[in-house]
Order: C-alpha cells, then structure tokens, then sequence
C-alpha cells in the first residue's frame, strides 16, 4: 500500500468513526467521494474498498427505522469495533490485520435480520457500481474499474450507461498523457 493512500485511510478511518458515532450521514458520504480520488490516482483495491464501505455504511445509517431491527445493535457494534481495530492495524502498517476487520464488516450483514440483511447487501452492491462510476468519470477504464471493485463489466457498463458519463464529448477531455502529466504535478 502506497504510504500516502495509508495516511489518507487513517484518516478516513478516524473521521468515519467518528461520523458513524454521531450518526452524520453526510460525512459519511463526503468521506467516500473523497477516496474515490485516491482510487482514481492510485486504482488500489483498498481506497475503493473504504470509499464502498464509507458509502454504504451512509446509506445503511440514513434508512429511518434500522434501530428497530433486532440485529440493530450487533451490527453497529461489530462496525464501531472494527473501525477502530483496523485504524490501529493499519496505523502499525499490520496490513493483513487491517484487510480482516474492514472485511468483518462486510461480513456482519450475514448475521442481521433478513429484512435489514437484504437490505444491506443490496445497498453495498449498489455502492459498489455507484463509486464505480465515479471511478471511471476520473478517467480508469470500465474494465479496470470492474475488476479493482470485484463487479461485472456489463452491470458496471448498464450504470455508466444510464448516468450519461459515457456521453462526454472527447474533444475537451484529456488525453492519458495530459492526464499523467497532471497526477504527476500533485506530488511536486
């Protein structure tokens, strides 16, 4: 892992903890499209992995009623304790220890109620295509994009589709030269 992807996580982590706290859906939000900048830099599977997380984790706090489900606490427990022991893993650069609990939380859903379990697994998949999409409006390829994030080229490709991303005029974007030509200038 890049060190500077790693310091960004860390914060990221410690903000999302946070956010998560005082239930702030819109940090939450503002925290994964700020990752998927790293992904688009980087197109490492850990920023869009906490860029998906930070996502869903939103749109799972925003649902009105997930207090009144039964698993409602297992599940915000699991993820408060998680957040935490993978900001301490991977503040010691314990990378193996950090992959663990970020994937923990992804796989508490299976314990939730079937209701808020459908619902958190449909919402992480939608995150998944969603922070896709805006992967590939920084210029990675459908094919990249899918592959770092773990989804189909088609289901990528049908959201893409629908956003009108594809759609951009060629002539006023940048060619992969000017683009490496730019990234390169943010670490001067």
């Amino acid at each position: 892992m890049e060190e500077s992807v790693r310091r960004d996580i860390l914060n990221i982590l410690d903000e999302g903890l946070k956010a998560v706290n005082e239930v702030n859906i819109l940090k939450l939000k503002e925290l994964s499209d700020h990752t998927i900048h790293d992904a688009g830099i980087f197109q490492d599977r850990d920023s869009v992995t906490i860029a998906v997380l930070m996502y869903a984790l939103a749109k799972i706090y925003e649902r009105p009623r997930y207090k009144e489900y039964e698993s409602w606490g297992l599940f915000s427990g699991t993820v408060v304790t998680k957040l935490k022991l993978a900001f301490d893993y991977l503040n010691r650069s314990d990378f193996r220890g950090y992959e663990i609990n970020v994937k923990e939380i992804f796989s508490v859903v299976e314990k939730l109620d079937s209701k808020l379990r459908d619902y958190a697994k449909e919402v992480i998949e939608k995150a998944k295509v969603s922070k896709g999409s805006r992967i590939h409006e920084h210029g990675i390829s459908i094919g990249r994009t899918a592959e770092i994030l773990g989804i189909s080229t088609w289901e990528l490709s049908k959201y893409v589709g629908g956003t009108g991303i594809s759609d951009v005029d060629e002539s006023i974007t940048k060619d992969v030269k000017h683009r490496l030509k730019f990234t390169r200038g943010l670490f001067v």
